[in-house]
């Protein structure tokens, strides 16, 4: 369960090491987005590892985030041997998120190839993550806990199913989910959560939401929730609650319009009980 209370002598490495990779140059606010929400989750320690010539620029979005710089080529993408590096981490981290703003090339194929096979670790898959399972059939290579993220778009590429027929659309998640065995999140208004067996429509959120980079905090969110010793269930239905509510808080004070990612991520509230 989550540990949101908190005893007095608790200490950072009590509230889960969350690892996020993504981002190449020009989308690196997208994994830096990931960070601030894991942080903003409750996650005791945040790395973030991404392209060298990005870390600078994911470290100057919050202080609090670490970073780990994997090999990259010229134009700032994940290089082939970048996946070397994961092997290279200390401390094993709790959960991980892949896939905000990596592109589809071939270190970011070599880095989900490695990650969407090794079921040691719960994971959270996104994005461009999602591009590559489809593009390269790896969803038969899935092992242990994933929750994957898709937007409609990123459905569709993973199953066929066009993104303007959503009733299909969430039948042929929950498809996926029963051939894979993750816990599929149909984002969309309203966002639903299948598995094999059951679904969960959320019910908080709001079109203000449709921004980019939202999708890249509903990662991190997950991520920490995976990270703090909830299952792949639980941490998807919490986490899209967690973050349609920040979304309705964000649109609230600022209008729907004028509702950034960033605001999303700042809005996330937890309960102290």
């Amino acid at each position: 369960m989550t540990k949101f209370r908190r005893q007095s002598d608790a200490h950072k490495g009590d509230f889960g090491r969350v690892l996020l990779v993504g981002g190449s140059r020009g989308m690196a606010g997208s994994i830096a987005l990931s960070g601030v929400a894991a942080l903003r989750t409750g996650s005791g320690l945040v790395s973030v590892a991404c392209p060298d010539r990005c870390l600078e620029t994911v470290a100057s979005i919050h202080p609090a985030l670490m970073t780990i710089p994997l090999a990259d080529q010229p134009e700032g993408r994940f290089a082939p041997e970048a996946v070397s590096g994961l092997f290279e981490i200390v401390s094993p981290p709790d959960a991980i998120g892949i896939g905000p703003g990596m592109t589809t090339g071939e270190g970011s194929v070599e880095l989900v190839k490695h990650l969407i096979s090794d079921g040691c670790t719960p994971r959270v898959f996104d994005a461009d993550a999602l591009n590559i399972i489809a593009k390269h059939d790896l969803a038969a290579t899935t092992a242990g806990d994933t929750v994957w993220t898709p937007h409609p778009g990123e459905l569709q590429r993973l199953t066929g199913v066009p993104a303007t027929d959503r009733d299909a659309q969430i039948g042929a998640a929950a498809a996926l989910a029963r051939r894979t065995g993750a816990v599929v999140v149909v984002k969309g208004g309203p966002t639903v959560v299948v598995d094999g067996n059951s679904r969960h429509t959320n019910d908080t959120g709001n079109p203000g939401m449709a921004t980019a980079g939202s999708g890249d905090v509903l990662t991190g969110i997950i991520a920490s929730l995976l990270g703090q010793g909830l299952p792949p269930w639980d941490a998807a239905v919490v986490g899209v609650r967690i973050h349609g509510t920040a979304g309705d808080d964000a649109a609230d004070r600022l209008g729907q319009p004028a509702v950034t990612a960033l605001d999303i991520a700042d809005a996330i509230r937890l309960p102290t009980p």
